[in-house]
């Protein structure tokens, strides 16, 4: 059974720029499941924060309100891109999509994932041939 990631080519399918008034349509928004509005936060990361190459079981949303990340998504097919965003983008992790970030300013986001339905693996996923 292949993984809702493997039907997607292209990371940067993940990239939404919402703050140029880009919408998620098309394959993106026929492969996520719905928000739990009750995950939205705030989140601020540090400086240079190192956070590894993981992927969840379920899809995670960031929506830049302050800085400009470099981040890098990695298919299941091992495609890789690294894109430099700035506030107003917005990053939709499907479920299974490796993904990472990192600044070397202080970055603010809010942070949301979609609705669990209690099969879902908690916490940053890594894959054994994720270098």
């Amino acid at each position: 059974m292949s993984s809702v990631a493997e039907r997607i080519d292209d990371p940067l399918l993940c990239v939404v720029h919402i703050g140029r008034g880009e919408r998620i349509t098309g394959l993106l928004a026929e492969l996520l499941n719905p928000v739990n509005s009750e995950s939205f936060h705030e989140y601020r990361l540090p400086a240079k924060a190192d956070v590894e190459l993981h992927y969840h079981d379920y899809d995670e949303y960031w929506l830049f309100t302050a800085g400009c990340p470099k981040v890098t998504l990695r298919l299941p097919t091992g495609i890789t891109k690294t894109i430099q965003l700035e506030a107003g983008d917005m990053v939709a992790c499907v479920r299974g999509v490796e993904h990472t970030l990192w600044a070397d300013h202080e970055l603010v986001y809010f942070q949301f994932s979609s609705v669990l339905d209690g099969s879902e693996r908690h916490g940053h996923l890594i894959r054994s041939d994720s270098a």
